[in-house]
This record gives structure tokens, sequence and C-alpha cells, in this order.
């Protein structure tokens, strides 16, 4: 770690991020002001539990998908992990259901009491993630049930990642967009965001010797790839240098990987004669 870092702000844009969410339409919006849960909708529904002869998990059925009871709270929960309120549960305005901010899938849901009176508190989990390793938000934890056989948790989304050294002057942005087996998929990048008097004309560069990451995480390929298996990536990089000009790099990643891999590259140059990327050996 550098003992004074130049703070960095992560860019990433997926095309899958307004698709997960349109799953929930029709619904209030996100978290309202000062910690509250979010309110029922006005044209709100009853979803209805059920049961299975052969299982002793409990269903419910939300917008085309089946969930099951699943695991518990590590903790407590927040408000403000709580994003849209659905509808409620067997009749019950006061037992109503949400979709998570941490969660992007909409692989969790979770119902509560909304009334303010202590109640159990429902974790819900997309039954056709059954056998499956899935990301989950920190705060829900398997209870190893037999019911869900081998169906696990991690906590942070899966990413192929590409760490950039720098070995270059005057950079004030790198910026990525990629494909993932031929369709365009989104982009990623990491500016210099130091602002106010350290950097009143937003023209200070990041240093050299820094180590910046850009990646292609799980969020984009929800959906579109099977996150498992290998992908052909196609990488294409630009500089936008701290006097505004931007340039696009000659170097383009190709490779056939998949969500964990890492590739590390290097950036030389400078503002004045230009900027190259290279493979590491």
């Amino acid at each position: 770690m550098f003992k004074n870092p130049i703070k960095k702000i992560k860019i990433f844009v997926a095309a899958m991020a307004l698709c997960v969410a349109a799953q929930f339409t029709g619904c209030a919006g996100i978290m309202l002001p000062g910690g509250r849960a979010p309110e029922l909708p006005a044209n709100a529904q009853s979803f209805k539990t059920h049961g299975a002869d052969s299982s002793s998990l409990t269903f419910i059925d939300v917008n085309g998908r089946t969930y099951a009871s699943f695991g518990k709270l590590n903790g407590k929960l927040r408000n403000s992990s709580l994003q849209d309120c659905l509808g409620y549960v067997d009749n019950d305005k006061n037992d109503r259901i949400y979709s998570l901010n941490e969660e992007p899938f909409g692989n969790y849901l979770i119902s509560k009491n909304a009334s303010g009176i202590a109640g159990q508190t429902v974790i819900w989990r997309d039954f056709a993630t059954y056998g499956e390793d899935i990301f989950t938000p920190e705060y829900i934890v398997s209870k190893d049930d037999v019911e869900w056989g081998r169906s696990g948790c991690y906590p942070e989304m899966k990413e192929f990642r590409i760490q950039i050294d720098l070995d270059a002057d005057d950079v004030k942005e790198i910026s990525m967009q990629y494909k993932v087996n031929g369709q365009d998929c989104g982009s990623a990048g990491v500016r210099n965001a130091v602002g106010g008097l350290k950097n009143p004309d937003g023209k200070l560069p990041m240093k050299r010797g820094e180590k910046l990451t850009l990646s292609i995480s799980e969020l984009s390929l929800y959906g579109k790839f099977d996150r498992d298996k290998l992908f052909d990536a196609e990488c294409m990089f630009s500089v936008e240098s701290v006097n505004g000009k931007n340039q696009e790099l000659e170097y383009v990643y190709m490779g056939k990987v998949k969500l964990g891999d890492e590739e590390k590259l290097t950036l030389t140059g400078n503002a004045e004669d230009g900027y190259k990327l290279k493979k590491q050996v």
C-alpha cells in the first residue's frame, strides 16, 4: 500500500444491471430516506406459500420464479438492504416480501413483518439454483439444510480480472470495453477521483507504480452465458491523460478465460509520446 494513495473510483457498466431489476416492475421505488423499509405498492398482490409432498421446505411463487425457504440471517437485517416491496405473503399485508439491494440477480428475497412487531424473517432462494454455488449477501448464511443438498453460497461476486501495472505518466483514466463470446457486454474503468483543493482542475495523474484492476464481472454475464464455463473475452482499452486527450490503444486482449482468472498487463508512455499496453511475460 502507498502511504498517501491517490483515491481512485472504479467504474462499472453492465447491460444486465437494469435487466435484472426489470423482473420486478410494477413495485414501489427503492428504499425511502431515513432508513425506512419500502412501502407496499398500490397494486400489491398476495403471494401464496405452498409445500411439496417430497420436501419439508416451504415454497412461494413470485413473478414467475419459484423460491424455497433457505438458511438464516447472519446478524441483523437493515432496512437499507430492502430494495423493492414486491407484495405480501398469504393475504397478510404486514408480512411483506422484498428484493435486496445487495443481490442484483433476484436469486434471494426476504419476507418480514412490517408492523414493527417482532416476527419471523424468512429468506427465500430461487429453487432453480438448487445444487449451485451462487453469489449471496454476507448477511445470509446456509443452515446446512439437508433439503438444499450441496447448494452453497459465496460472498463476493466472481470476476475475470485484468491487472494493469502503471509504468506511465500523466494518466487520469483507463477504460475498457469488452465483449464476451462476440457480444458487447459492458465496460469498466478506473480514474483519479481526487478533487477539492488537492486537485482543483482535475488534472492530478495517477501515480506511476500503482496496480489498477479492470474486470468482467459475473453480473455482466448473468442470463447470457454459463458463469462456470470458459468464455471468449475480447477487451479494448483507452487512456485519458490529464490534458484531456483520449487515446485508443492498439493492444487488444483476446483469450479464453473463466470467472476467477486474472491477466496482468503493463501500461507505459506519457501524454506527449502516447501510451502502449503489453502483456506481462
